[in-house]
């Protein structure tokens, strides 16, 4: 009977946690597929969490920049949310053996959020706001093929958090995170439609911490090279 119990208020408290809103919302992640020096890669997403965009060019045949942001604006009656934001990354690139290029990137970006929402078995709206600042590593495995452009991708990044207020209380807290994405993007090389789907895992956390992390990538949008050139795959 007692385990019984204790079993029952660990799921229940699992659930209850499980309500709390997210001031980490993860945007998806920009994996361009730079083949060459010149090439420009233009990105735009509907996710979960906003719109996310993307845009990527590379300075030489091996090295790429990046620049991602992300939005989020609603205010219904009494509620809102607001979430924005933005970083930098400077990379490299090397097209392989048929049609496989590897690609990776490093940078840092800062965000904030706030929202107020009702959220489920709470008594009251819940509040909060808090602002952060990421720095990431990230590979990316990837295919272009006529037509098609398929690949993986790892970012991990550390997450640290500042001026959260959460139920009346501020404090200070870091995260390591592993986000693993697949992509798949069809159409034309100047014009793709795209898909991601990934995941935002906090191997460290505490079964009993409460999450600041909203854990599902997923975007699905449009993708523009607008100065492709035609010979883009006689590299290999």
């Amino acid at each position: 009977m007692k385990k019984s119990l204790l079993a029952n208020s660990a799921i229940l408290f699992g659930f209850l946690i499980s309500c709390t809103p997210p001031v980490y919302l993860p945007n998806t992640v920009n994996a361009p597929l730079l083949e060459e020096k010149e090439e420009i890669n233009c990105g735009l997403n509907k996710t979960l969490d906003g719109y996310d965009l993307q845009l990527s060019g590379a300075i030489s045949d091996n090295v790429g920049l990046m620049f991602n942001g992300t939005y989020l604006s609603y205010r219904r009656k009494d509620r809102y949310r607001k979430h924005t934001f933005g970083e930098f990354g400077i990379g490299f690139f090397s097209p392989q053996y048929k049609n496989l290029i590897f690609e990776i990137y490093f940078g840092a970006g800062l965000g904030s959020n706030s929202l107020k929402e009702n959220i489920f078995l709470y008594s009251e709206d819940a509040e909060v706001s808090a602002n952060y600042f990421r720095l990431f590593a990230q590979p990316v495995f990837g295919a272009r093929l006529e037509g098609v452009e398929c690949g993986f991708a790892m970012r991990m990044g550390y997450v640290n958090f500042h001026k959260i207020n959460y139920s009346n209380i501020e404090f200070m807290q870091a995260k390591l995170l592993f986000e693993p994405v697949v992509f798949f993007r069809i159409g034309p090389p100047f014009l793709q439609i795209q898909f991601q789907c990934g995941y935002s895992l906090d191997p460290f956390k505490d079964l009993l911490q409460i999450p600041f992390s909203d854990e599902w990538i997923a975007g699905v949008g449009f993708n523009i090279r607008p100065n492709i050139k035609t010979k883009h795959n006689s590299i290999r």
